[in-house]
């Protein structure tokens, strides 16, 4: 018998079965024609490597599953660092509508009670003084026209009764005439006719309305609660009432308008007849493109002014955060990134905080580019 015999029956001995060992790999074709079997030790030999590596390499990858929360934890860090980002858009105030629905309600029961139950004869001088210096107005009466009417008024306001209930009369007749106003002001957008309600309560608001671009076509952008609260803002000053507190507008009614005037700015009565003549004696598109990148700016300003204001009103409105906005929009990059670093240290958490970083850090930039 040869040593292959010998070994082949060794192996038989071993394994009674005749099949080979569970942990080795059957030899390929090419094996089995090419070469003889290796020696049993061999093979067992070479099964315990095999298994050592299959180990180490489940060893390897359980260390690559703990980088995972590690990687998570990079990407996590990177998005909350700053990343220059250039601003958009500002945050609008937040008026409660149902405070709005409420005043406006009692408005309106105002109004109608007074349609059952005439004013004091005093009031009323007050009523026919206001419309008497808006029809004015309107029409662009001369300065002497103009003078005497607001002099009416003037001496109606001195010739009031004191007396309880004199600022309930004033409020009801305020309704009164507002009431009016809408209705003559939808009655123009749905015709065009200008009533005398309208000339006589409204005096020039649908043509500095339009002026301002706040009029598309016939439709005036002020939503009916802006309608109002503009009305009665124009109506405390003529009577000289806006900061007592029967008749001083609700700190809702102040968001309420200033949302409008943030949302839709436009620059001052005298740049924009500036830009009207500039305008018509521009001669190539790039004084155009000049002039209207210099209206944009203008516009800005002008918004600024009213943030300005409304952070004064409103403690809870993210002034200097509207304000670096604003600055960025109109050029400033130096007062944007004032504006923003003054937002951030006072409220370095919160909703706007990380858009704040990325804005400064644009704002940065800009301000050293340019």
């Amino acid at each position: 018998m040869s040593v292959d015999e010998e070994e082949k029956g060794d192996a038989r001995q071993r394994d009674p079965s005749g099949s080979e060992p569970e942990a080795v790999e059957r030899p390929s074709a090419r094996g089995r024609k090419g070469k003889k079997g290796l020696p049993p030790r061999v093979e067992r030999a070479l099964a315990r490597a095999r298994e050592a590596a299959r180990a180490d390499r489940q060893r390897k990858g359980g260390r690559w599953l703990a980088v995972i929360p590690v990687s998570v934890g990079l990407v996590f860090l990177l998005l909350l660092m700053p990343r220059a980002t250039e601003p958009d858009s500002i945050p609008l105030p937040r008026a409660d509508q149902r405070v709005l629905a409420r005043i406006a309600r009692d408005d309106d029961r105002r109004a109608a009670a007074a349609e059952k139950e005439r004013l004091p004869t005093d009031v009323l001088a007050v009523g026919s003084a206001i419309r008497a210096l808006n029809d004015a107005n309107a029409r662009d009466a001369d300065e002497i026209e103009t003078t005497d009417a607001r002099r009416r008024l003037e001496t109606a306001l001195r010739e009031l009764q004191p007396r309880d209930g004199l600022d309930e009369d004033l409020l009801t007749l305020r309704a009164v005439q507002t009431r009016r106003f809408l209705d003559a002001l939808s009655r123009w957008e749905a015709t065009g006719e200008t009533t005398d309600d309208l000339r006589e309560l409204g005096g020039n608001f649908v043509r500095r309305t339009a002026d301002a671009g706040w009029i598309v076509g016939r439709r005036v952008l002020f939503n009916d609660a802006q309608r109002r609260i503009v009305f009665k803002t124009v109506w405390n000053v003529l009577v000289g009432v806006e900061s007592r507190p029967p008749f001083a507008l609700s700190l809702d009614e102040q968001r309420e308008l200033y949302a409008f005037y943030i949302a839709h700015p436009h620059p001052s009565d005298i740049h924009r007849q500036t830009f009207a003549l500039r305008r018509r004696d521009a001669k190539t598109p790039e004084a155009c493109a000049s002039i209207e990148e210099e209206e944009r700016r203008s516009a800005e300003l002008w918004r600024i002014e009213k943030i300005q204001k409304l952070g004064q009103i409103d403690p809870s409105y993210p002034t200097a955060y509207a304000l670096g906005v604003a600055y960025y929009h109109a050029g400033r990059y130096d007062l944007s990134a004032e504006a923003f670093s003054m937002f951030i240290r006072a409220h370095p958490d919160g909703p706007y905080a990380l858009r704040a970083k990325n804005h400064l850090k644009a704002a940065v930039v800009a301000r050293d580019t340019f």
